[in-house]
């Protein structure tokens, strides 16, 4: 009579942890960065101020930002999301597609829709005619970089696991 194993559970889980903990921090400071304080002047004041400037940026404790700070807290999120891709590189872990698809891969920027990329749906198949054929393209403001994803269609599965 042996002892039965147990679930073995997730390996590694303090890495899966780590690299989550780090998309969390990123996305926040992405947020932050480019979050916008209504303006609560009165017309009166406005006459008084500079048209052309940008209004202060306000993260979640209500602090304004000047445009140095911005600057500042978006490279910080673009240096987070380069070191979770890079503890999961080390690690040789996988990270989820909905994690994938939400970063750019090239400029390591947090994809936050309307703000910091755009996206488009489009469907190439002969007159548009074949739904499965739709592809959610979204394209980067920061780096203008383009990234297609399949909508409908199933992901194939591992070819270890077929």
């Amino acid at each position: 009579m042996a002892k039965q194993k147990g679930n073995a559970g997730i390996q590694n889980r303090h890495i899966y942890s780590r690299a989550s903990y780090l998309y969390q921090a990123a996305s926040y400071l992405a947020n932050c960065a480019h979050q916008t304080k209504k303006s609560t002047r009165t017309e009166d004041n406005q006459d008084d101020t500079k048209k052309d400037e940008q209004p202060a940026a306000v993260d979640g404790d209500g602090f304004t930002h000047s445009k140095q700070e911005r600057k500042a807290i978006i490279n910080l999120s673009h240096q987070v999301i380069s070191d979770m891709r890079s503890v999961s590189l080390k690690a040789q872990i996988r990270q989820a597609p909905a994690i994938k698809q939400t970063v750019c891969k090239y400029c390591d920027a947090v994809q936050i829709e309307g703000k910091t990329c755009h996206s488009t749906v489009e469907n190439r198949s002969k007159g548009g005619r074949k739904p499965w054929a739709d592809i959610l393209v979204t394209r980067c403001d920061t780096c203008g970089n383009v990234k297609r994803h399949p909508i409908s269609a199933p992901r194939q599965k591992r070819k270890s696991l077929r």
